[in-house]
């Protein structure tokens, strides 16, 4: 048996309540479960059990001035939880500061006045409901064209590797595999947004973690390169890391390919830190550097090339040391922070 969507409704006044679910039930009938809590705190743990049960809450309507917390502010936390979900705000004062903080915050859909006409009020929230359940086949599809283009540029990748596995010789080979590893990159951010509930963003770490382990394998040969990834889970616009994986790709290749030329073994550390919206990142390794005869900056080596358009894409600012090692240290503006937040704390407050 399918589980019923649920339209939540905070107020601390019994009468209004039994009036919302009065007219709620006269227009939606049972399409719909109902809840009713008479303060935000009350709502909260209502919206964590039926989170619990697997079920989702399309609506919340929220009074405003209630004891404890204020309608905005329960709307801010729930915004959290159900950032697609409709938000309405009501409230019998003009509180338009709080109608402000709640549109800003938890992206309100509407604000009401007390009293309100019944008419006015379902049509408000049977437009809602239409936003969401549209906004919902929107991401579906949006989903599908995510996960199209990762098997496009999978078959991409795969007529590339057949067509290297024609070749003996190593130094043809290669070139081949950097091209097949640049697609591998920019198709794992479209297979994690497909497989993930945000379509607009990434979890950097997971992305890291997902495509630089599989091409070190792929060029380090029998050496062994021992790869550490220290970055925390952040949520990064797509339109920032897919350069940034590219950028990642380029490095460690290098690394691979000139850093430990004479040696067998060697260390690349990657580090990432974030200052509220800054992104700080240090990609090292130990291994010969390139000395004081070679420049960076003036390189015209493909890879070396790469990664400085990548660094220009995402408007780095940064320093490189090359003299008997390689690190890089950059960093850039996140288009939105995207620092994933501890839903079970705030609800906890």
């Amino acid at each position: 048996m399918n589980k019923k969507d649920v339209i939540l409704c905070i107020d601390d006044e019994q009468i209004i309540l039994n009036s919302l679910s009065k007219q709620l039930i006269r227009r939606f009938g049972t399409r719909f479960e109902y809840e009713f809590a008479e303060s935000g705190e009350e709502a909260l743990e209502i919206v964590e059990e039926l989170d619990k049960m697997g079920q989702t809450v399309v609506m919340a309507i929220s009074d405003q001035i209630m004891p404890g917390m204020y309608g905005d502010e329960f709307l801010t936390i729930f915004h959290q939880r159900y950032p697609k979900s409709i938000k309405i705000l009501l409230t019998g004062q003009a509180a338009l500061d709080s109608a402000m903080n709640a549109i800003n915050k938890a992206d309100l859909y509407r604000y009401l006045t007390k009293p309100w006409n019944e008419e006015d009020f379902l049509l408000t929230v049977d437009r809602g409901l239409q936003q969401y359940y549209l906004q919902d086949k929107a991401s579906i599809l949006l989903a599908e064209i995510h996960h199209r283009v990762k098997n496009n540029l999978t078959i991409i990748s795969s007529l590339l590797e057949l067509q290297v596995n024609e070749f003996n010789d190593q130094s043809i080979k290669l070139p081949f595999q950097q091209s097949i590893n640049r697609v591998h990159s920019i198709a794992k951010v479209h297979e994690l947004i497909y497989d993930s509930n945000d379509m607009d963003s990434v979890n950097i770490n997971e992305y890291l973690q997902r495509i630089l382990p599989s091409i070190q394998q792929t060029i380090q040969g029998d050496r062994s390169i021992n790869l550490h990834i220290d970055v925390p889970d952040y949520r990064l616009d797509m339109n920032q890391c897919i350069p940034l994986g590219l950028m990642f790709n380029e490095l460690l290749t290098n690394s691979v390919k000139y850093a430990f030329a004479n040696r067998d073994e060697g260390n690349i550390n990657i580090s990432m830190a974030a200052i509220d919206r800054e992104l700080r990142f240090v990609y090292e390794d130990d291994g010969q550097g390139y000395g004081t005869n070679v420049s960076f900056e003036n390189s015209t080596n493909l890879g070396q090339t790469l990664i400085k358009l990548q660094l220009q894409q995402l408007e780095c600012t940064y320093t490189l040391e090359t003299v008997d090692k390689f690190r890089l240290n950059f960093q850039f503006i996140a288009n939105e922070l995207g620092q994933e937040s501890n839903i079970d704390t705030l609800l906890k407050r």
